[in-house]
């Protein structure tokens, strides 16, 4: 076996364990950077510590004792500290960023996602934040306030056969028919485009994109492809065009993000907390 081929199954079976990696430590909080495997199923637990997060790629289900949610791609969590929750992790993992603060709230008391209203700035913070530059002290003070803010939302509840049609979308990008799902729905597809991007916060056009980039990121942190084959794999154009989709949605590019998590941490034989503190990398 090759000495590249050697490495690449090795990062894919450490790729089958959440990995971490803090990338600050401040007043503000510890600021960390998680991959969480397709499949992965976190059991009921609590922090600690007042948790925010965007998630970057992926998604998953969220549920605690009274409430429930199917956040995505560029969608910010708040859970304070002793929120009890359980994760499940979608077909495409979940690559998240999550800032963990000594408690503010009253224990217990708080907890919700919702659309990020500033995520667009969201690539270029991490991209300063991680290339270390004279600037990363106010990128980062930026992404405290992003990963701060409420989302004004919509208090309306989403409509059954919306649901069913995201769910559709993010799961199988390519094979996804608007006019079917549409049809199925009873109303015009029209409809369902101005109904999707009201609920979701984001064109069905930017949630395919964000599937294929969420398959390919799992391509690499799961099965140990290279980037070209991840961008195949995903249904990119070329490995180009997977590069500058990540770099917009993350702030990463492909070989960025594979050295971020290169150095992993032993991995626990059972994780308690999405990021939890004492399970802390260098």
């Amino acid at each position: 076996m090759s000495e590249t081929s050697a490495s690449a199954e090795t990062a894919a079976r450490i790729a089958l364990a959440p990995q971490r990696r803090r990338l600050h430590q401040g007043a503000q909080g510890e600021l960390v950077l998680s991959y969480y495997p397709s499949g992965h199923y976190m059991a009921e637990h609590a922090h600690d510590v007042d948790q925010r997060s965007i998630i970057l790629s992926g998604g998953l289900a969220e549920d605690t004792p009274s409430h429930s949610a199917r956040p995505g791609a560029r969608q910010t969590g708040f859970k304070a500290a002793g929120v009890r929750h359980e994760n499940r992790y979608g077909p495409q993992g979940a690559l998240i960023l999550a800032l963990n603060a000594e408690p503010q709230t009253v224990m217990g008391a708080g907890w919700g996602w919702a659309p990020a209203p500033s995520a667009t700035h969201i690539g270029a913070l991490v991209s300063a934040v991680t290339a270390q530059r004279e600037s990363a002290q106010d990128a980062l003070d930026d992404l405290v306030a992003l990963l701060s803010e409420q989302s004004e939302g919509t208090d309306a509840q989403t409509p059954g056969w919306l649901l069913r049609v995201r769910e559709t979308v993010l799961e199988d990008p390519d094979a996804a028919n608007i006019e079917a799902l549409a049809e199925e729905a009873g109303v015009h597809r029209v409809h369902v485009s101005r109904a999707y991007s009201r609920y979701f916060h984001a064109p069905i056009s930017l949630d395919r994109r964000r599937a294929r980039m969420g398959r390919a990121v799992r391509a690499l942190m799961e099965q140990g492809a290279t980037v070209a084959e991840a961008a195949f794999e995903a249904g990119f154009a070329d490995q180009p065009h997977f590069a500058r989709t990540l770099k917009a949605e993350t702030g990463l590019t492909p070989r960025t993000l594979m050295r971020v998590f290169r150095d992993v941490c032993a991995s626990p034989s059972e994780v308690t907390s999405v990021q939890e503190r004492s399970r802390r990398c260098a």
